[in-house]
């Protein structure tokens, strides 16, 4: 798995994916695949990483990652979690999650991120472009059908595991890729 949430700006067959920063309006209306970021803020993207729409994710068939990576299924997630739960503690996500306050709204479990995931508390853009819930939820793509993508979310406080659902393509996650 890659350690931080992915930062790129085209596909890898170097095709521009549209940057809709400061501009809600483009955001809502794209279908070709489109990336912003937490409030337009250079710091945000710099820490937190790019927030995608479904199209960029889907419309390229997964070419969003590098070369020799790909988009992580929803069972190549539950992989991971079996993985962090064989060593008895079923509280797996305090393994993926940062601990601390810096990147998250509390941790009021102590968070250790031992498996070097570092997920942090990225939010998400709305399908009209605002953003939403930095330092509460992180979020990620995972391929779902031709018409909709699934996220998976971990919260705050969660421990035990995360959320899994279906969305429309126009709302922005990050994007965790893992290696081939």
């Amino acid at each position: 798995w890659m350690a931080e949430n992915l930062k790129v700006t085209k596909y890898r067959n170097g095709d521009n994916i549209t940057d809709t920063t400061d501009n809600n309006a483009l955001w809502s209306n794209d279908t070709s695949g489109a990336y912003g970021y937490y409030n337009n803020s250079t710091a945000n993207r710099d820490t937190y990483g790019m927030l995608y729409n479904g199209y960029a994710v889907d419309n390229n068939s997964g070419q969003i990652c590098p070369e020799g990576w790909h988009l992580p299924s929803e069972s190549e997630f539950n992989t991971l979690k079996s993985h962090l739960v064989q060593s008895g503690d079923n509280n797996f996500i305090l393994k993926l999650r940062e601990g601390g306050t810096d990147h998250w709204s509390s941790d009021i479990h102590n968070a250790s991120d031992s498996s070097g995931f570092t997920a942090l508390g990225s939010g998400y853009l709305s399908t009209a472009g605002g953003s939403n819930q930095l330092k509460e939820y992180a979020y990620w793509w995972v391929p779902h059908s031709s018409t909709s993508l699934r996220y998976v979310a971990i919260a705050k406080n969660a421990t035990t595991n995360y959320t899994i659902h279906t969305v429309p393509k126009k709302y922005g996650f990050s994007v965790r890729c893992l290696e081939d």
